[in-house]
């Protein structure tokens, strides 16, 4: 429920906090898609398997006068 609320606030349905990361400067907010398949980057049909993921770092609007970054896995 408390993931839903970060994401619903965000205005990020198609994500699920997993995790919030706070340091000095920054406000981390690690999240996931909620969807269990991928597309093809190429074709754009359901992939069958996963050939490579990359963590995706994305700068949001400040908050609580720290930067915030969606760390999306």
């Amino acid at each position: 429920m408390h993931n839903n609320l970060i994401t619903d606030l965000m205005d990020l349905p198609d994500l699920v906090a997993t995790d919030l990361i706070k340091t000095e400067e920054y406000l981390v907010f690690v999240a996931d898609y909620k969807i269990d398949h991928v597309k093809c980057p190429v074709c754009g049909k359901k992939a069958e398997k996963i050939h490579d993921r990359k963590t995706q770092m994305i700068q949001d609007t400040s908050l609580r006068d720290k930067k915030t970054v969606i760390r999306l896995e």
